[in-house]
């Protein structure tokens, strides 16, 4: 599933870094509090956590999320130009508007414009790549008994948990919900660190977190303009 910031192709890679990094043996679960289109989730099922908690803001991804969890994300045969506009003004929370926002818009920036238009001549199916992509990370889903939230990343209090975060990156287009405070986020990550494995992707991180692994990756909507961009992971110096 395409989605701007996602982490699909570097997830895995994450998801092994962050295991690999914890004492899993004092370790109750997962959490990710800015799941988006489960990059990294995905892949840190495959370790055997007590419990897997996934939370996002927009709402209408983590109903489908849900849905696709319970195999009743009931995806239409088509999707159409005309679908696609009918559930952008479709009121949330709504599933099949997450489908259309992410998943069948350009660029998986939501509702930036249907997806199906930039074909062109290719002879792509994108609707055909979603629905691929989401089976299977449906399947992956079914493995584990997972928790699903929708609500501010501030209103939990973790407790002996490997918590990843990928929250919208300083200076990016990012939060389709409201301004993102990153002074509440870089405190709440001080205050996780306490009692819990804290690992955060950014670019950039206040004097007092360290980089433990970076890695170059092209982040770009366009495929024509080539830019590169470092991708890091910060911890709460000790």
């Amino acid at each position: 599933m395409k989605y701007q910031g996602g982490k699909h192709k570097i997830g895995i890679t994450i998801s092994k870094i962050i295991n690999d990094k914890v004492n899993t043996n004092i370790v109750d679960g997962y959490f990710e509090p800015f799941c988006g289109s489960l990059g990294v989730f995905k892949n840190m099922i495959k370790y055997d956590y007590k419990k897997y908690i996934a939370n996002d803001l927009q709402p209408d991804l983590i109903l489908m999320w849900e849905a696709l969890q319970k195999d009743k994300l009931d995806l239409p045969d088509n999707f159409s130009e005309e679908l696609w506009i009918k559930l952008k003004s479709t009121q949330s929370p709504n599933e099949l508007k997450a489908v259309a926002g992410y998943g069948m818009s350009y660029g998986g920036q939501y509702f930036s414009g249907y997806i199906q238009k930039h074909s062109a001549n290719s002879g792509r199916d994108f609707y055909k790549e979603f629905k691929n992509s989401i089976n299977k990370i449906k399947r992956e889903l079914q493995k584990r008994e997972i928790e699903f939230n929708n609500k501010n990343y501030y209103d939990f209090k973790p407790d002996k948990m490997l918590i990843y975060c990928d929250p919208p990156y300083k200076n990016t287009t990012g939060y389709k919900v409201g301004k993102f405070d990153s002074d509440i986020f870089w405190n709440t990550m001080r205050e996780w660190s306490k009692n819990n494995y804290v690992f955060i992707s950014e670019e950039e991180a206040p004097d007092d977190f360290e980089v433990v692994w970076e890695q170059d990756k092209r982040r770009t909507l366009n495929s024509k303009v080539r830019e590169h961009k470092t991708e890091k992971l910060f911890v709460l110096k000790k």
